[in-house]
């Protein structure tokens, strides 16, 4: 169970996040960027985990997800020390390139480390509640930094992302601590191209199940991620000083984390389907509780948004680890970040244009009807596809 206690010290400090709660202020007023162009910048950061997510899932599965932590963990540093200095677009666009490929070379390796850790001692069966453990645990990291990000901004627009730096680096020191599974030796006497191009193209379009809760993490996590860069704005806006957006951010992590830990419960008392369908409904209730809402208080509607995460994480990492087989656990999952960021990478850069034409009320108003309708859709595919969730696993041929 040691590699399990320090994957959870790696996702405290993997989210410690000076910057997140003022880095759209800083895009703006530092930077100079409008809307539009902060939905272009993190398109491009989502098109450097599109590039590298499937690749990366596919090197920690083969090589070993201890070595794809480590070169995640150095990536971190890299785009953070780039991010201390970039005073153009372009700059920064290159550290959340690196950053982006970082994200990839972490995303689903750690989850699948973990798996195979519990499976090896027999404790499978834990595993939703370590995941949502280790989530809440990094959401709690997140707001305990975020609370400080504004009182940081505060004292210089930099510190936040100086400060970024050594814990990247403490972030590679627990990296190497970990232990690397034993690799099962794989039967598949295909090349590894042709081997990845099949886990590819058998899970999005042979196997049901993954393939609806693929779609579903993919709707949810939009509906959830969208509204992060519209947050900042929307509290300026509502007349909130900055100097509180750290608290505000704090408080709201803080909210995600409990529900990452209670997410397990949850799931065990509603079941998985009905769990998730209040996911989908929050999605309406968020969206058009923000657009309606016209004073500081309408902020309330965000917290929407954060029991989604809380809930959704777990929970659909846990189905899809149960579904995909052991040699192929994080190359599935990086599957799934991948189709996410690849639809952000889409939608994001339209969504910003929306909202510097339309205005913040309207695009929300359009995103609840949009994102909302999505969301249930994506449900009824996922609730046909897991009416039996005790099902065996499918193996990939």
């Amino acid at each position: 169970m040691t590699n399990a206690r320090l994957l959870i010290a790696f996702a405290a400090i993997e989210f410690v996040l000076f910057p997140i709660p003022i880095v759209t202020l800083f895009w703006k007023d530092q930077i100079g960027m409008s809307l539009t162009d902060i939905m272009i910048l993190q398109a491009i950061f989502g098109l450097s985990i599109v590039l590298f997510q499937f690749p990366s899932g596919y090197f920690a599965d083969r090589v070993g997800y201890r070595a794809s932590l480590l070169v995640g963990a150095a990536l971190l540093i890299a785009g953070w020390l780039v991010y201390t200095r970039g005073t153009t677009f372009w700059a920064i666009a290159v550290a959340e390139a690196v950053l982006g490929t970082a994200s990839a070379f972490m995303s689903g390796a750690d989850r699948a480390l973990l798996w195979v850790s519990l499976e090896a001692a027999g404790r499978s069966d834990r595993y939703t509640r370590w995941d949502g453990t280790a989530r809440a645990v990094s959401q709690t990291s997140e707001a305990l930094s975020a609370a400080a990000g504004g009182w940081l901004y505060a004292m210089g627009p930099r510190w936040p992302f100086w400060l970024q730096v050594p814990s990247a680096a403490l972030a590679f020191v627990i990296a190497t601590m970990l232990r690397e599974t034993p690799r099962l030796p794989s039967a598949d006497p295909r090349s590894h191209a042709r081997r990845a191009l099949h886990i590819l193209g058998f899970t999005l379009w042979h196997h049901r199940r993954l393939r609806a809760a693929l779609a579903l993490n993919v709707a949810l996590g939009l509906s959830t991620f969208v509204v992060i860069w519209l947050i900042q704005p929307y509290m300026q806006a509502r007349g909130i000083p900055p100097a509180w957006f750290g608290p505000l951010w704090a408080g709201a992590h803080i909210w995600l984390a409990a529900i990452s830990l209670a997410s397990g419960r949850v799931a065990g008392a509603l079941g998985t389907r009905a769990s998730l369908l209040v996911c989908c409904l929050l999605v309406l209730v968020g969206y058009a509780g923000l657009a309606l809402s016209h004073v500081a208080w309408g902020i309330a509607f965000y917290l929407c948004f954060m029991t989604i995460r809380g809930l959704q994480g777990p929970i659909l990492a846990n189905v899809m680890q149960q579904d995909a087989p052991a040699e192929d656990r994080a190359s599935v999952l990086s599957i799934a970040a991948l189709l996410f960021r690849l639809s952000f990478v889409i939608v994001g850069p339209p969504i910003g244009a929306l909202v510097d034409r339309a205005g913040m009320e309207t695009a929300l108003g359009v995103l609840a009807i949009v994102l909302g309708a999505l969301g249930l859709l994506a449900f009824s595919v996922f609730s046909r596809a897991h009416r039996q969730m005790d099902a065996g696993p499918t193996a990939i041929p």
